[in-house]
């Protein structure tokens, strides 16, 4: 009993210290600018719907459609255009900020791409922590493939941040462990200039493999990986149980199969109308 309570105790100290240890106190919320944010998705988990004390105050993409559908949920700052090009426009100025966010394109990294060793976006962490020196910001999160950990563009990242001032962490995160009914792994890049990030990240998994090792809650607190909490991962039928039938009409009786050009599509044509890879049945 009396070693239950002390896994208590420290885990309620662990999440009192995960709620802002990596930012200074302050009374107001933190500024937050959200790079290649897509439509959002960053932003939305950095927002006070997710109760976390984060204020959006610029973003950027190069997608019309993303950037109309962030301002839409955001607020009227995300910039839509390339970068690097944004960031040599004079009459653009880059608000002040607590932390930068953001995902660059993972194109360059990912195995799928053939030519991915002269892949331009591979260069795209640059702009990032051009932006990261601009708005004044304490701590950056940036994601991608795990392919881009041990890469030189990923050595070369960690000196240009550390001469900026800033302590580097990286970690390879599942989503299933977090409660996402999904095994997509990604990798995380942490950096903070006034303590170092590594004391929280990665933070405990809520969620194990029930197929996997056990959750080792006998372990010191400090060498574990989970929460006392945790559940089994959850599978889509969890996540989707409680909605409602979908409305409308019913669907069209006809099967749609690939073609062989469904192959390139990752290749030359990610993005694109799927439709243009399907046949009718």
């Amino acid at each position: 009993m009396k070693s239950a309570l002390l896994l208590r105790e420290d885990e309620r100290s662990y999440r009192t210290r995960c709620s802002g240890t990596l930012l200074k106190e302050t009374p107001q919320r933190y500024r937050l600018i959200d790079l290649f944010a897509g439509a959002g998705g960053m932003s939305l988990g950095f927002s006070e719907s997710f109760g976390q004390p984060f204020k959006s105050v610029w973003a950027n993409d190069f997608n019309t459609f993303c950037v109309d559908t962030y301002n839409e949920n955001f607020g009227p700052h995300c910039v839509v255009g390339d970068l690097a090009e944004i960031l040599k426009d004079d009459q653009i100025s880059i608000p002040r900020a607590d932390v930068v966010i953001g995902g660059p394109p993972c194109q360059g990294f990912s195995l799928l791409n053939k030519k991915r060793a002269d892949d331009p976006r591979k260069k795209l962490w640059r702009p990032f922590l051009q932006v990261v020196e601009q708005c004044g910001a304490s701590v950056f999160v940036m994601e991608n493939v795990p392919q881009l950990l041990g890469t030189s563009e990923h050595e070369e990242l960690i000196g240009i941040a550390k001469s900026l001032g800033f302590k580097v962490h990286h970690e390879k995160l599942t989503a299933a462990d977090y409660g996402v009914p999904q095994t997509r792994t990604r990798a995380f890049i942490i950096g903070c200039n006034f303590t170092d990030p590594s004391i929280l990240f990665p933070p405990r998994k809520t969620h194990f493999n029930p197929n996997g090792k056990s959750k080792q809650l006998l372990l010191p607190f400090e060498k574990q990986e989970f929460l006392s909490s945790s559940q089994q991962w959850k599978t889509v039928r969890d996540a989707i149980k409680d909605l409602p039938p979908p409305e409308g009409r019913k669907s069209e009786k006809q099967h749609l199969r690939l073609t062989c050009t469904s192959e390139g599509i990752l290749q030359n044509s990610a993005g694109k109308d799927i439709g243009l890879f399907l046949k009718k049945e």
